[in-house]
C-alpha cells in the first residue's frame, strides 16, 4: 500500500512539473515579407538561433510580401496566444490590425525595418545602406549618368532605401532615372525582363553612362542576366542585401557592387530587445537598431568572403 502511494505521489509530482515546463515554454511566431529571399532567410536564421538559445519556439509564417496576409498571420498569433511577434520588411503602417490584435493580447512586437509606433518595442534601420548604395552607385557612374531604378514599395526596407536613393539623386540635373516597381514573387524574372528592355533603349556606345540601382539583390540577379544575354559589360550595377549570390556576382565581375546589410545578426539583436523589454515592462523605451553594413566591391569581395565564410 505504501509503495502504491508513493507511486501515485511520484507520478503526481512528475505530472505538475510537465505542466509547469509546458507553462514556461515560450513561442515567437516571425511573419516574414517573402519567407524565401536571401536577406529574410537570414533575418529569421538569427531570430530563431537566439530564440531556441534562449529555450523558445520558433513558428514561421510567409505572407509572400501580402500586407493583408500579414495581419491575419499576427490575429492567428495573437489568438494562439505566442509570446513575442517578429515582423519583418512591413511598414507598421500597413500592419494597423495585426497590432492591435498583439496589444489587445499584451504581446510585444519587434519589426526588422519597421518603424516605431504603439506595440513595437524594437526595429532596425534600412537607410544607412540605402545611402552607401547611391553614393557608391554615382562614384562610379559619374553625376551625368541614365539609370534605372528598381524600387519595392511593398516592402519597408526598399521604402527607406528608396528614400536614400531619391535624396542622393535629388539636384542632379544630368542623372536621368528610369523607376520600375518590381512585382514579387518573381522578383528575379522581373529585373530580367525590365533590364532588358531597358537595355534596349539605352544600346551600347552612347556617351552617357548607364547604371542600373536595385533596392535589394534577387531583382538585380535578373537584370545581370540581362546584361550577360544582351553582352553587355558598360552597365554599373549596385544592389543591397549582400546575399551569396550577389556576393559570387560581384566576384565574378558581372555585378559592380552589392552593398551588405547584418541581417543575420539585426534578428538576433530584435529578439534580444524583444527579451530585455519584457524584462523591463513599463520601463522599456523603444529602440531602433542599426547596425554598419559593407559596400563589397570586386576590390574587397575576397577578404569579404573570407570573414564571412557562411555569407550573410
Amino acid at each position: 500500500m505504501k509503495r502504491l502511494l508513493l507511486a501515485l505521489l511520484t507520478a503526481g509530482t512528475m505530472i505538475v512539473s510537465t505542466a509547469v515546463q509546458a507553462q514556461d515554454h515560450k513561442t515567437l511566431g516571425i511573419v516574414a515579407l517573402l519567407a524565401n529571399d536571401a536577406l529574410n532567410i537570414a533575418v529569421i536564421g538569427g531570430a530563431t538561433d537566439a530564440a531556441k538559445a534562449a529555450g523558445w519556439d520558433v513558428k514561421v509564417t510567409d505572407t509572400q510580401a501580402s500586407a493583408d496576409q500579414a495581419n491575419a498571420a499576427m490575429n492567428n498569433f495573437a489568438a494562439q496566444h505566442v509570446d513575442a511577434i517578429f515582423v519583418l520588411a512591413f511598414a507598421s503602417s500597413s500592419i494597423g490590425s495585426g497590432l492591435a490584435a498583439a496589444r489587445d493580447a499584451h504581446i510585444p512586437v519587434g519589426t526588422w525595418g519597421g518603424e516605431i509606433v504603439p506595440g513595437i518595442v524594437a526595429t532596425t534601420s534600412g537607410r544607412q545602406v540605402g545611402d552607401d548604395s547611391v553614393k557608391y552607385l554615382l562614384e562610379k557612374a559619374g553625376e551625368k549618368a541614365n539609370v534605372l531604378a528598381m524600387t519595392f514599395h511593398p516592402g519597408k526596407l526598399c521604402i527607406d532605401r528608396g528614400v536614400a536613393f531619391d535624396e542622393g539623386v535629388k539636384g542632379k540635373s544630368d542623372v536621368k532615372v528610369d523607376y520600375s516597381e518590381v512585382v514579387a514573387p518573381g522578383q528575379v524574372q522581373f529585373g530580367n525582363a525590365t533590364a532588358a528592355a531597358w537595355l534596349t533603349a539605352h544600346p551600347a556606345g552612347g556617351d552617357t553612362p548607364l547604371a542600373i540601382w536595385s533596392c535589394w539583390d534577387e531583382p538585380m540577379q535578373g537584370a545581370v542576366a540581362a546584361l550577360r544575354q544582351a553582352g553587355r559589360t558598360d552597365v554599373t550595377t549596385v544592389s543591397i542585401n549582400g546575399s551569396a549570390q550577389a556576393l559570387q556576382l560581384v566576384k565574378e565581375g558581372d555585378m559592380t557592387a552589392t552593398v551588405w546589410q547584418p541581417a543575420y545578426q539585426e534578428g538576433k539583436e530584435v529578439f534580444q530587445a524583444i527579451l530585455d523589454s519584457q524584462k523591463a515592462g513599463d520601463s522599456w523605451q523603444p529602440k531602433t537598431i542599426e547596425i554598419p553594413g559593407v559596400v563589397v566591391t570586386k576590390d574587397n569581395v575576397d577578404k569579404f568572403m573570407a570573414e564571412h565564410p557562411n555569407g550573410m
